[in-house]
């Protein structure tokens, strides 16, 4: 359980590094938007 959603939060992080410096706006806040929703998921255990 613990490295299941460890293994969520990571995938998070690695969607925002490599979607924040994006020129596009739907982009950029797109993936901060999934990745905040992904961590909330991953650690409610809805996920």
């Amino acid at each position: 359980m613990i490295n299941d959603n460890l293994a969520e939060i990571l995938l998070a992080a690695i969607l925002v590094s490599s979607t924040y410096d994006k020129e596009s706006p739907a982009i950029k806040w797109g993936g901060i938007v999934i990745a905040v929703a992904a961590v909330a998921s991953a650690l409610s255990g809805f996920g």
